[in-house]
């Protein structure tokens, strides 16, 4: 029987990464991206993999498209990687801002699970992939809007996992330390933005220092691609895979460094 895995957030990064992985290890795959201009990349990318990836434009912000490009392709394997990196002091983002933040990072991903679960059921089956990262547990400097997403994608995969479970679907977390993606650049520009409007101007320049540095030594995200397409061959795979370098830093100092070490760090680190 054919499996169609859809990936979300396809046009760069991990998710055009995983969208290529998927077609390698055979699956129909269905690449989603924001644009339709993203689309000619996509193509262009599958090619020069030399594997077959058709695509598809979808926001996941907008419900009745979600709906309309899930209901048309059906997947049996859901991969959601959509998403952003918002940057900046917690208490100088506009509410409107982080609403919006919070409705792609969150409810985008909940929109396409409820859109594709029915027709997991039908089939007796399906495998959900939620891309997070290791900022759902440990949250850097001026990172604050962005780890509230992330944490808020992880616990929706816990509460969704026992729920699906009796059919057939298994449900995964992917956690993902830093890798190279334009999603650096574009925190970058965010920063760059707000520094001279803050009341922390100093935070700006030095998460701007650490972000550029983290780039600089990010490793290619064909490696969280890999890791995601043997969740998607396995039998029965794990629930939560972390994956990259940092990531494994980043649980220990959660569970076992005091809060007010933690707290010291990041005012260091952030320059606060």
């Amino acid at each position: 029987m054919e499996r169609v895995v859809l990936v979300t957030g396809a046009g760069s990064g991990i998710g055009l990464a995983t969208a290529l992985e998927a077609a390698r290890l055979g699956f129909t795959t269905v690449a989603t991206v924001h644009r339709d201009a993203q689309q000619d990349g996509v193509a262009a990318a599958a090619a020069d993999a030399g594997v077959e990836v058709a695509t598809d434009v979808l926001d996941v912000t907008d419900d009745d498209r979600v709906r309309d490009v899930i209901d048309r392709h059906r997947p049996w394997g859901l991969v959601n990687a959509a998403g952003e990196l918002l940057a900046s002091l917690v208490i100088e983002v506009p509410i409107d801002e982080a609403r919006a933040h919070l409705d792609l990072m969150i409810l985008g991903p909940a929109r396409t699970i409820r859109s594709a679960v029915p027709h997991m059921r039908r089939r007796d089956g399906g495998r959900i992939v939620n891309v997070s990262s290791v900022a759902s547990s440990a949250i850097g400097p001026l990172l604050g809007w962005y780890g509230v997403a992330k944490a808020g994608l992880s616990a929706l995969s816990e509460a969704l996992r026992p729920e699906v479970s009796g059919y057939g679907i298994e449900v995964v977390l992917v956690e993902p330390g830093p890798f190279a993606t334009p999603i650096w650049a574009k925190a970058r520009e965010r920063l760059e933005a707000r520094r001279d409007e803050s009341l922390e101007p100093d935070s700006y320049a030095r998460a701007m220092a650490v972000g550029d540095e983290v780039g600089k030594r990010a490793r290619d995200p064909d490696h969280v691609a890999r890791v995601i397409g043997a969740t998607l061959r396995a039998g029965h795979p794990r629930f939560r895979y972390r994956v990259g370098a940092g990531s494994a830093a980043a649980t220990a100092m959660t569970r076992f460094v005091p809060t007010s070490v933690k707290d010291r760090v990041t005012r260091a680190a952030g320059g606060l």
